[in-house]
């Protein structure tokens, strides 16, 4: 079958190749592991002779010892620390320009992992992807350890009192003209203490100049509420009173500020089945983790996107009315049942659009919501905070054009990477030549630190003091969890050093910021209970009701301020768009030397350790672009080698490249060519220019015929549901769905979506006592934004594998998220699924170990008894769901490198550090477990509900995933699987696993059921 003949209706497929049931797929259902997976080392008969033969030596050597080791004592200890009892302080992380509230759990000293604040109004307790992975940042040993000089033999290492006697001396001469030529280039900062500081720079310089610039900003945001109500102001959506949502090409639960707080809200949206539940619609040009969520997701060019709002808005306010579309019959389609929808949702209904869209349009939604009545409700405005600054994009415009003309002379860039990140047109790089003195404040010695006078290291946010306010205002202090383990210092205290103060103090010029903030009473007890609490109570900003201006024709987002509308689809190649995406895992490329983020799937594509150039299955049949092959992309006289990648749902006539790749000077992991290691991926920042940042048309792709294999894991552990209905046709679906009304109307679906006759066991079962722990997770609630992986891995100390490794199927991640499409593959909708070991009862791996290294304790948890493994692999081929994981290498033996001995520090000492030849897996955190029986049992007392909370479970923004004690009737966990949505994966297998899904439900709109 052709890849883009449309499957049966209610087909789920993983990628095109499953759906067209190519080879390749069918070689990862067929061998548990590839046949490249033993590939470059011993065979297995090889390798047990090997193991048995060092065994026995082991045992006859009676003359060998460990190393010797020594325990040194602390002189002093705190009277409320117990060694090796884990504390938990609260912090905050400041990224985009926000900040999401933290609980980090320390060790003996060593932050070790991170959690969200359940206190925070931005983090409700659960956390991102990437703020799990920052944690891996403090220890990266490529980190910069020293100040960094240029000298004509090279850099050269400094000490920090050399660059402070330097600083003293130049900037005090400095101060003598004013500061003229000086600029001070920052990263975008929620910081009050930093704005603080940069309010006093005048002062001491009079002609200095203060700008501010990051890759993706929200700049069109605020420019578009300026358009829409005359000043700028920051919307703020409450999705938790919203009954109709409506996102056009916004990814607002995985990239906006506040996402994890919408994707809460948005999931308990979900939980009105017996009563009212939202519906999100999505309009988009490439799938999103918000598209996936969606109820109806319409594939739309970015430059469509204005023309449809404006209709849209002429539709909202002519009653729900709707005439021609710009785009075509399918969007006219779309276009009449959302502002029908809307209309009837008045006041409890929500319009959003995303960064990457022109002012305009923002304007255009701003005018939507008010004419809704949603502004107020659904929708708040708050006084957009240094409302006067200019965008980011004029920001660097202007530096870039006073550099080349020689009118810097110094400059101080406060983190960022614009050597890097800047947009190609401006030539920053050469720009930068003309600077005398630039000095450079960066965790890394990367590409702009390499073209700077001075590299200073700058201290990790869990290493220094600050502060910082979320979307809506909150006030956290940032509190450092371990002294600077590298010697950085914070931008606090370069600047301070910079404005002449003699005692930089980070914590004095926090506290400082905090007394103006906390206002009358007692300071010192509320500035502990702020630094406690992790936030300032009652800190959040005020809601304004602006005041809509009068429409300007001349703004209209028709107007020529982005690519005008065209055909779907088109088979010419200059009638292409290009769209700049942020990338899930590595963010603007500041990740690009984390390796979690770099392993980590990528939610939609599956994608690791690389990007790729995504087009629509029609776009690649029309260009003559094959899946995993190399093209050119064209664009304004600029070409870029990458490979492509066919992705299901992706806008026909629209080509999105995701930026942070192709680092030049990343580090070890990300891409370091002067110490001979490759970038990862391609730099799409060669393509992106200072006018069209977000996307723009013009492009020109060309295949060259070349193949490229990507690291995906899309295929990889695929359960075999054809081979397994090949045995019994009852087996049910893996992803249970259904819509609203027919769920209402046969609310038993789920349970009997598959169907047995009654089992029996061909063993005596076992039984347990006591405590019966189980999981559920609801599909319904889960975005798959893949955090519960990385929160997994930094748990539970799983290692990485590396790109090669991927490819080849020996990722060692204990859990994955499944993503599968289900119909047309130019227009099919997502669901996503996490599947872990199902704590099978009748777990089928266990009665094929022949030592008994899988086996039940007392509690019913599959338990894994790592010394006892012995490699065989018997369990895993054994395993109907593919969860097991086999340790082909030592993967954590570069931690006994010299350079590498940073990273030690990260692992969870709670969990043993597997080595090679050893089967993994999901525990349910046993060592979460076994903490909380210990402290319940010494304080005489049952195990409260909710009172463990595995790792996936914690960090779930969506609150999707839910632990407990199957015993307790009345704990969560025992409501959920008692629903009339729960289900077992393969329980016909007669397996009882412990961990049960509640079914999908949808709350299509009838008028687009079918679409």
């Amino acid at each position: 079958m052709s890849s883009l003949e449309k499957p049966q209706s209610n087909r789920r497929w993983r990628s095109l190749a499953e759906l067209a049931d190519e080879p390749q797929f069918r070689a990862f259902l067929e061998a548990e592991f590839p046949a490249e997976a033993d590939a470059g080392g011993v065979t297995r008969r090889r390798w047990l002779q090997l193991m048995g033969a060092s065994l026995a030596l082991a045992g006859a050597a009676g003359g060998c010892h460990w190393p010797k080791t020594e325990l040194v004592p602390e002189s002093k200890r705190s009277v409320d620390r117990v060694p090796g009892e884990p504390q938990r302080f609260a912090t905050a992380i400041d990224l985009g320009s926000a900040a999401v509230g933290l609980l980090v759990t320390s060790v003996d000293g060593r932050p070790i992992k991170i959690e969200g604040n359940p206190a925070h109004p931005q983090s409700l307790g659960g956390t991102s992807a990437l703020t799990q992975a920052s944690i891996l940042q403090l220890y990266d040993p490529d980190r910069s350890a020293h100040p960094l000089q240029r000298t004509d033999q090279g850099p050269r290492s400094q000490q920090w009192q050399q660059f402070v006697q330097f600083a003293r001396a130049h900037f005090g001469e400095l101060s003598k003209s004013g500061g003229e030529g000086f600029v001070v280039l920052a990263e975008g900062s929620s910081s009050p203490t930093l704005a603080r500081q940069r309010a006093q720079l005048p002062k001491a310089f009079p002609k200095a100049t203060w700008l501010e610039y990051e890759p993706f900003s929200r700049d069109n945001e605020r420019l578009g509420t300026a358009l829409a109500f005359g000043k700028p102001y920051r919307p703020h959506f409450k999705l938790r009173g919203a009954e109709v949502i409506v996102v056009l090409d916004d990814d607002m639960l995985l990239s906006h500020p506040a996402a994890v707080e919408y994707a809460r809200d948005f999931a308990q949206g979900r939980e009105g089945i017996h009563g009212q539940m939202n519906r999100l619609y999505a309009v988009e040009s490439s799938y999103s983790v918000t598209g996936s969520a969606a109820d109806h997701r319409l594939p739309l060019r970015s430059g469509q996107i204005g023309p449809f709002a404006a209709a849209l808005e002429k539709a909202v306010i002519d009653g729900g009315k709707v005439g021609d579309s710009p785009a075509g019959d399918e969007a006219d389609r779309y276009l009449r049942a959302i502002a029908k929808d809307l209309v009837a949702h008045r006041g409890r209904s929500v319009v959003t659009v995303g960064p990457q869209q022109p002012p305009e349009v923002h304007a255009t939604v701003c005018r939507i919501n008010a004419a809704l009545g949603n502004a107020g409700e659904t929708v708040v405005y708050f006084d957009e905070p240094d409302a006067q600054r200019p965008t980011h994009r004029d920001a660097i415009r202007l530096l870039a054009a006073d550099m080349h003309a020689g009118k810097v002379q110094t400059l101080l860039i406060l983190g960022g990477n614009p050597v890097y990140n800047a947009p190609a047109d401006l030539d920053f790089e050469k720009a930068l030549a003309n600077v005398k003195t630039a000095i450079h404040l960066g965790l890394y010695a990367d590409e702009t630190a390499r073209q700077c006078a001075w590299h200073l290291p700058q201290a990790h946010y869990l290493e220094s003091w600050g502060d910082a306010r979320s979307w809506d205002g909150t006030y956290s202090v940032v509190q450092p969890l371990i002294e600077p383990l590298l010697g950085g210092r914070s931008a606090l205290e370069v600047v301070s050093l910079v404005l002449g103060d003699q005692t930089p103090s980070a914590m004095d010029q926090v506290r400082a910021t905090f007394g103006e903030l906390a206002g009358s009473g007692d300071l010192d007890a509320r500035w502990r209970e702020t630094v406690h609490a992790g936030l300032l109570k009652d800190s959040a900003w005020s809601p304004q009701r602006p005041e809509l201006q009068a429409a300007d024709a001349k703004a209209s987002p028709s107007s020529g301020s982005q690519p005008a509308a065209t055909p779907l689809p088109s088979s010419e190649q200059h009638d292409l768009e290009i769209v700049f995406i942020r990338s899930a895992p590595v963010y603007d490329g500041r990740y690009a030397n984390n390796a979690w983020l770099q392993e980590m799937p990528e939610p939609i594509t599956k994608l690791t350790w690389d990007n790729a150039a995504l087009l629509s299955p029609a776009t690649a049949a029309s260009l003559g672009v094959q899946n995993e092959s190399m093209v050119r992309l064209s664009y304004r006289g600029r070409e870029l080698l990458m490979p492509a990648y066919v992705l299901p749902g992706q806008a026909a006539g629209s080509v999105a490249v995701a930026l942070g790749y192709g680092r030049q000077a990343a580090g070890s992991v990300g891409g370091d060519v002067s110490q001979g290691v490759a970038p990862v991926g391609a730099d799409t920042y060669r393509l992106r220019t200072s006018d069209a940042l977000d996307f723009d048309a013009g492009l020109t792709v060309e295949p060259t015929g070349q193949p490229y294999s990507l690291a995906t894991t899309q295929d990889h552990h695929a359960i075999d549901l054809v081979g397994l209905r090949a045995r019994d046709a009852r087996v049910g679906e893996l992803i249970r769905e259904a819509t609203l009304e027919h769920y209402r109307q046969h609310p038993e679906f789920a349970e009997h979506s598959g169907e047995h006759p009654p089992m029996a066991a061909l063993w005596e079962e076992p039984s347990f006592s006591g405590h019966r722990w189980g999981l559920s997770i609801d599909l319904s609630k889960c975005i798959g934004c893949g955090a519960c992986a990385v929160a997994c891995q930094a748990e539970n100390n799983v290692p990485v594998v590396g790109r090669e490794h991927v490819r080849q199927g020996r990722e060692m991640h204990w859990l994955r998220v499944d993503r599968y499409f289900v119909g047309d593959p130019e227009r099919p909708r997502a669901n996503h699924q996490v599947v872990l070991c199902q704590q099978c009862e009748n777990a089928p791996c266990e009665q094929v170990c022949p030592v008994a290294a899988t086996m039940h304790n007392r509690e019913g948890l599959n338990d894994m008894v790592y010394n006892r493994c012995i490699g065989t692999r018997y369990c895993s081929n054994n395993c109907p769901f593919k969860v097991r994981r086999f340790n082909f290498f030592n993967y954590h033996k570069n931690l006994e490198e010299p350079a590498n001995e940073l990273l030690k520090m990260v692992n969870n000492p709670q969990v043993t550090v597997r080595g090679r030849g050893v089967m993994e897996k999901c525990t349910y955190c046993v060592q979460r477990i076994e903490v909380a029986k210990i402290e319940a049992k010494n304080q005489r007392r049952p195990i409260a509900d909710g009172e463990i909370r595995t790792a996936c479970q914690q960090v779930c923004p969506s609150g999707a995933i839910v632990f407990g004690d199957l015993s307790d009737r009345a704990s969560g966990v025992s409501r959920r699987q008692a629903s009339d949505r729960a289900y077992s994966l393969l329980a016909e297998l007669n397996i009882k696993p412990r961990t049960r899904y509640l079914a999908k439900i949808r709350n299509p709109n009838a008028e687009l059921e079918d679409a």
